[in-house]
């Protein structure tokens, strides 16, 4: 009987897929590690750049005050603030425990859009991402910065 040559890998070619797969696997984490955590925090700062914009835009919209309110580790955004009207239009919770945000503090924004300088910082706590920082002018005009200055 003629002996036919059947296809298909030895094991040691196995290993040594394998194990190449495993080494370039060991030297990508840390950067897909880094980038992770990077991307939590700039998701973090659009979400609260985003809220700061949307309460300037309903105060100019319905030409009244508009009230940012400080609640545990929510960031409230309240029409009629203190009343038996008050109702919540939006909010921004930090989306993960590492993230957190410094500064926040309650704030009003006039029916004109018009609201107190801040600046806020979106930070992890690790020194290997870039923290962010969102700059909120008196106009209400907001910006967000890697540079820690507002100027």
């Amino acid at each position: 009987m003629a002996q036919r040559k059947q296809g298909g890998f030895t094991i040691l070619e196995l290993f040594v897929t394998i194990s190449i797969v495993c080494i370039l696997a060991a030297a990508a984490l840390p950067s897909f590690s880094s980038q992770v955590k990077n991307e939590r925090i700039v998701t973090n700062a659009n979400q609260l750049h985003s809220v700061v914009k949307f309460a300037r835009g309903e105060a100019a919209k319905r030409a009244e005050q508009i009230n940012l309110v400080v609640l545990d580790t929510k960031w409230l955004v309240k029409i009629h603030a203190g009343t038996p009207e008050e109702e919540t239009l939006a909010e921004f919770m930090p989306s993960h425990p590492s993230v957190s945000i410094s500064n926040l503090r309650n704030m009003t924004v006039s029916k004109t859009g018009a609201m107190p300088t801040a600046q806020f910082i979106i930070t992890d706590g690790d020194s290997q991402t870039a923290d962010r920082y969102l700059c909120v002018f008196s106009s209400g005009q907001s910006v967000l910065k890697k540079e820690a200055s507002c100027l």
